[in-house]
């Protein structure tokens, strides 16, 4: 059986270490962001009684083509400055659990950053109409965007500074649950599949429905930006469909992996590999989250979930991963396999009954 230690888990951040990190985000990624926000909305509201009573809220190529009341920008300032960096934090939070690196602390950089865009945003496109008698004579705000994207970096490089590093350690290796063993002149198969979690599918397949309504509606209606949204639609559900699930074998020949849509995939043949091993996956602090994706130091692969994931180490390259049921027995396989054919006298493809 598989020796599983919970107190013993090389990928959880050390507790007095994990304590110091949360706070931090905690500050940089809520706090900050309040206090920038509220400071920016009393501003605001000081301006009220000096700008028009219809104001800029959309600049085209040619200018000003969009109006609306002041009160427009508190209600942007508000989502974007406090809304977005909380749920940025929520979701932080819940996905790194103990599995803390810096996928987190970026997070954090970001929620601090996307207040201050906000603020300077919003502020700096009703500084340039006040007092203003003919809103159309509002100038641009390629200056305002600009200082609000420097903003953004100034404020979020404080915010990823201020944050201590916290580097995560690769998870454990696993070892299979009954000895793994193909006698000379056996083929021994495996195959399974790995998809994505339904909670994640359910979440990505009403995001899609929300973007086929709302280009249906503007492609209706002939409101300006829906082919875009269509083309957005596409992309989008290509995207799930080639990645929500993928085909993984283990055969004398080595290793492969493809999507149900047969694209994108990935083969390793057997004189490529180095060695196999089973071990935990933690996604966001590893991988920065899921799909198929890169890690921070160099490890690229197919992750759906945390949990147990196969590790293929390839000559002259980084390693492949891919998170599955069952890591330990096909890891134990292929490693049988790779063993055999450095065994003089032996080859990885001798003929014989399949298995599977």
């Amino acid at each position: 059986m598989t020796h599983r230690d919970a107190t013993h888990d090389l990928t959880r951040t050390p507790p007095q270490l994990l304590r110091r990190a949360r706070v931090a985000f905690f500050l940089v990624a809520v706090i900050v962001p309040i206090m920038i926000t509220a400071v920016a909305v009393v501003i605001l509201l000081t301006w009220l009684p000096t700008l028009p009573a219809q104001v800029a809220t959309h600049w085209g190529p040619s200018g000003a083509d969009g109006f609306g009341a002041p009160s427009t920008y508190l209600w942007l300032l508000i989502g974007l400055g406090i809304g977005l960096p909380v749920l940025m934090a929520v979701a932080t939070l819940v996905s790194a659990g103990a599995h803390w690196g810096g996928t987190a602390r970026l997070m954090g950089a970001l929620a601090a950053g996307m207040a201050a865009l906000a603020a300077i945003l919003s502020l700096g496109s009703l500084a340039i109409q006040r007092d203003l008698t003919d809103v159309s004579d509002v100038p641009g705000v390629g200056e305002t965007f600009a200082l609000a994207f420097a903003g953004l970096v100034a404020v979020g490089g404080i915010a990823w500074a201020v944050q201590p590093r916290v580097r995560p350690e690769r998870g454990r290796t696993l070892e299979p649950r009954y000895a793994v063993n193909v006698a000379e002149g056996e083929r021994v198969v495996w195959v399974a599949t790995t998809t994505m979690p339904r909670g994640a599918l359910a979440f990505l397949f009403f995001v899609l429905l929300g973007l086929v309504a709302l280009g249906t509606f503007m492609l209706g209606t002939g409101v300006e930006g829906g082919w875009i949204v269509a083309v957005v639609v596409l992309f989008v559900g290509f995207a799930l469909a080639a990645t929500a699930s993928f085909r993984v074998k283990v055969t004398p020949e080595g290793f492969s992996a493809r999507a149900l849509l047969r694209w994108p995939r990935i083969r390793i043949p057997l004189d490529e590999i180095e060695s196999v091993r089973a071990v935990e996956i933690s996604p966001f602090a590893e991988f920065g989250g899921w799909g198929w994706r890169i890690g921070v130091d160099g490890r690229s692969g197919i992750v759906m979930r945390r949990g147990s994931a196969i590790e293929v180490s390839r000559r002259e390259r980084r390693p492949f991963i891919v998170t599955i049921d069952g890591a330990e027995e096909a890891a134990a396989l292929l490693q049988a396999y790779v063993d055999r054919s450095r065994t003089p006298g032996t080859s990885s493809t001798d003929s014989g009954k399949a298995t599977s």
